[in-house]
């Protein structure tokens, strides 16, 4: 497994804060059998050569403390972009390991912008596929999961929490959660780790429900092959998702659903 999506860089958002916090949580991924991961520290206003230049500098020290400690635990570079930032795909950062083809992009928790959705169409249309951060856990989508359909339908990927299908997040985003996995609108699953304690870099609990809820072939396809595949740049063809089925009202007060 290559977790796709965590903050493992110290000081640079709201991960770790010194050297030995980042080594404890590579040692808690690679007992957890984690065999890599992709740094991905928050892009929250403009990802400018400054920015960018500090990020690199900081990625350079964790590679340094890793080999220093005898660890084998190949890392890689991205960006976790907010949809409202100001950015260029062209970054060296911007994409998974600088390939141009996938990005890792985050909405607001609580809300969707207007323009999301078009952003994120105008990214495909330059070659670049938009990975959306966990979108069981927007406010909107929980509500109206017909939304991560429509955005899935116009070519996005959306990558879910470990701690979504484990139920760390709560039973209503576990529940949207599980209705994306119903509905095959996930395409891979992250950590999203910022520390080893209460947001730690942990994938096997999740791999193993998903194996036996819904299948090893899935479990390896969202946990092993997809993020391979994005972080390596090679494309992947996902499967028609299913559109969301609306209870009729009637049923819903039959069984009591709301």
């Amino acid at each position: 497994m290559i977790d796709i999506h965590t903050h493992l860089l110290p000081q640079i958002d709201d991960g770790p804060q010194d050297w030995d916090e980042c080594l404890a949580m590579i040692r808690q991924a690679v007992r957890d059998g984690i065999e890599g991961a992709v740094c991905t520290p928050h892009i929250l206003s403009v990802l400018d050569e400054q920015l960018e230049e500090k990020i690199q500098y900081k990625f350079r020290q964790l590679q340094d403390l890793i080999q220093r400690n005898g660890i084998s635990f190949p890392i890689w570079l991205g960006s976790e972009i907010h949809c409202q930032s100001r950015f260029s795909p062209k970054s060296k950062i911007a994409t998974y390991n600088g390939n141009g083809r996938y990005l890792l992009m985050e909405l607001p928790l609580a809300e969707l912008p207007v323009d999301a959705g078009e952003q994120l169409f105008q990214l495909t249309l330059q070659g670049v596929t938009p990975v959306l951060a966990h979108p069981e856990r927007n406010a909107l989508v929980v509500k109206n999961i017909e939304l991560a359909f429509q955005l899935v339908q116009q070519g996005v990927l959306m990558q879910i929490n470990a701690g979504s299908l484990t139920g760390v997040f709560g039973k209503t985003v576990r529940q949207t959660a599980f209705e994306m996995m119903k509905r095959r609108m996930v395409h891979a699953v992250a950590s999203d780790s910022h520390n080893s304690s209460t947001r730690p870099m942990l994938l096997k609990r999740a791999y193993d429900f998903t194996a036996e809820r819904w299948g090893k072939n899935l479990a390896d396809l969202i946990f092993i092959t997809n993020p391979k595949k994005i972080l390596h740049g090679e494309k992947i063809e996902p499967e028609e998702p299913q559109p969301p089925v609306e209870q009729k009202p009637f049923l819903k007060k039959i069984f009591g659903l709301s």
